[in-house]
């Protein structure tokens, strides 16, 4: 059993946790919950050691597992028991092969090279991940990478699991498999712990719901998590939406190599064509946009984050034209606000209130914005010191803060609570009544039906 007990975590004036006590046993699933924010990520870098051995932190209080003191332990000697899947798996990998990331840590540990590749087909296998064995991790989507980084920390077979918003990057069917792998875990007796705000694919499998609330936490046992528990504290919905259920009037298949297009648009895309390697199309299609607010979504790497990586004009082996209240457009840049998938690559500054000064100097404007997203208190932290959540709100506040015409966001949902989820979902509404045209990749269908909008599913 793993156990923390009076555990208090404090980063310089803030307490993030106070005197809490946690019991994590082998064989079940542990999900732990809560705002924005509100120290998940915290939690599990105390488990795994990144704090305060990477990330300073004044902590007290003991974390203890068969009989052996985690906090006198460095990173090193707790990897001896504990794997960890990070919020951005990018974040994890130190090859550019994906079979060969599996073999790294493997490789370290002194493992025969038969006995690696032996261990790697066995996992490999058993999570469902046959399908991405020696690829290149950089071509591959933001859930592959996902199923990737699983399947890494799945192969050194540790006591403890640890996943941080494992779902945040996977399509429908990919979640199946993340919920079946850490199914098979669970009956190979690991600890597995699991920081989560999309909480429907866990419902069955988890023993225990650990809800972080005003520095506490509330354990919820398995027989009581149901539909009120989620009202009464916020949190999203253990009710899977279906696929079937966005099906109306407003839905379209979209073909990738069929260049049929109903009407041209205030935003079209005409003669869209990219190709991987010879002879791999990726699309070849003609598209446009006519509703305010129009979800794409599709299974992980058919195509959506290059097709919109190619309107902004980032992708070299693109050709097409992009064209706007039809006028053609020579600089995306100039036209179009992106949040990206990896919000990381999109924050240069030394403070929050900074990167904010970047698009106005509006300073009521700023204050304003950054209140209603709740960042106005950490308006001088580092933007990288900031929680995957707080980073993907800053990025929609420079949205919001921007005077751009067309704004596209890549899973602006990833990390975020159902709060504010529903504050991202005003502020688009908010954008769109602005005139702005706004085009959204997810594959989160709860967002998609509390906000309301056109969906476009990208298929092959």
């Amino acid at each position: 059993m793993l156990e923390i007990l009076d555990l208090s975590v404090r980063y310089e004036e803030t307490t993030i946790f106070a005197n809490i006590n946690l019991r994590f046993r082998k064989g079940e699933v542990s999900v732990i919950t809560g705002c924005s924010g509100s120290g998940k990520s915290t939690l599990t870098k105390i488990i795994n050691g990144v704090i305060p051995n990477v990330e300073k932190a004044e902590i007290n209080g003991t974390i203890t597992y068969a009989g052996n003191s985690f906090r006198d332990m460095d990173i090193a000697q707790r990897s001896e028991y504990v794997s960890t899947v990070f919020q951005n798996p990018r974040t994890q990998f130190y090859c550019t092969n994906s079979t060969d990331e599996m073999a790294f840590a493997l490789e370290n540990r002194g493992m025969e090279r038969s006995d690696i590749l032996q261990r790697i087909q066995e996992y490999s296998k058993l999570m469902g991940t046959e399908h991405l064995l020696n690829k290149d991790i950089f071509r591959l989507s933001g859930g592959e990478k996902q199923l990737v980084a699983i399947t890494s920390v799945a192969c050194m077979n540790q006591d403890i699991y640890i996943f941080d918003e494992p779902s945040s990057s996977l399509d429908r069917d990919s979640i199946e498999k993340l919920k079946n792998s850490i199914s098979i875990l669970k009956k190979m007796g690991k600890i597995i712990i699991i920081a989560e705000h999309r909480l429907y694919y866990l419902r069955e499998i988890m023993d225990c719901l650990h809800i972080i609330e005003n520095k506490r936490i509330l354990s919820v046992s398995k027989e009581k998590i149901n539909d009120e528990i989620a009202r009464k504290y916020d949190l999203r919905s253990f009710h899977q939406i279906l696929k079937s259920e966005l099906m109306n009037e407003n839905y379209e298949t979209k073909h990738l190599l069929n260049k049929d297009c109903k009407k041209e648009h205030k935003l079209s895309c005409i003669d869209y064509h990219y190709f991987y390697k010879k002879h791999h199309d990726v699309f070849d299609m003609n598209l446009s946009f006519g509703e305010d607010i129009t979800f794409i979504i599709g299974k992980n790497g058919v195509g959506k984050t290059t097709f919109i990586r190619s309107i902004c004009g980032l992708n070299k082996n693109f050709k097409g034209k992009t064209y706007y209240e039809h006028h053609s457009i020579k600089q995306p840049n100039k036209l179009i606000s992106l949040v990206m998938q990896d919000v990381n690559y999109q924050l240069f500054t030394e403070s929050v209130a900074e990167e904010m000064s970047i698009i106005t100097d509006d300073e009521k404007k700023k204050e304003g914005i950054l209140r209603e997203l709740g960042l106005w208190k950490k308006r001088d932290f580092h933007p990288q010191s900031l929680s995957g959540g707080e980073k993907q709100r800053l990025s929609i506040a420079l949205c919001k803060a921007s005077k751009k015409p067309v704004v596209i966001f890549d899973e602006p949902t990833s990390g975020l609570c159902k709060r504010n989820m529903m504050k991202i979902i005003e502020f688009i509404h908010e954008m769109a009544e602005e005139g702005k045209k706004i085009i959204i990749i997810t594959h989160d269908y709860e967002f998609i039906r509390l906000c309301g909008g056109k969906v476009i599913e990208f298929v092959r």
